[in-house]
């Protein structure tokens, strides 16, 4: 897969939930999937794979279909990808939102997936924010 600045990766068709994600929480976004479908949720799962320039084509086109979103980084929601695509649905298309990232906390160290669990930015976390953001649309 050649990767373009400015362009996200389709990863997965969907019809009732969009899910962007970027870095790690791709992995984690693609195993949630998995849950989600047991669930009857079709989720569509987008690579951001650059926040800036965001491509706002492929997230537009993503959330006019299924109506509502969650956002997965492992990064601090506000000023990352949360934020980006919280800023461009208020512009262009508003719809429920779910975050799934650090909740304006500080920092620590350790073992990554010990960290993802305690800031609640691993599978569990985007397969609750999903199964919440779903029942917001109607």
């Amino acid at each position: 897969q050649p990767f373009v600045i400015g362009k996200a990766i389709h990863l997965k068709e969907g019809t009732d939930v969009s899910i962007f994600a970027t870095g790690h929480t791709v992995w984690e976004a693609l195993e949630a999937s998995k849950q989600l479908q047991e669930n009857g949720i079709n989720c569509e799962i987008i690579n951001i794979t650059t926040i800036k320039p965001l491509d706002q084509e492929a997230v537009l086109n993503s959330i006019q279909k299924t109506k509502c979103a969650v956002t997965c980084e492992e990064h601090q929601v506000l000023g990352g990808l949360g934020g980006s695509i919280a800023q461009l649905s208020a512009q262009k298309m508003p719809i429920p939102l779910e975050f799934v990232g650090v909740d304006d906390k500080f920092g620590e160290s350790g073992k990554p997936m010990d960290l993802m669990k305690k800031y609640q930015i691993d599978k569990e976390a985007i397969f609750n924010a999903a199964m919440k953001v779903v029942k917001k649309k109607i």
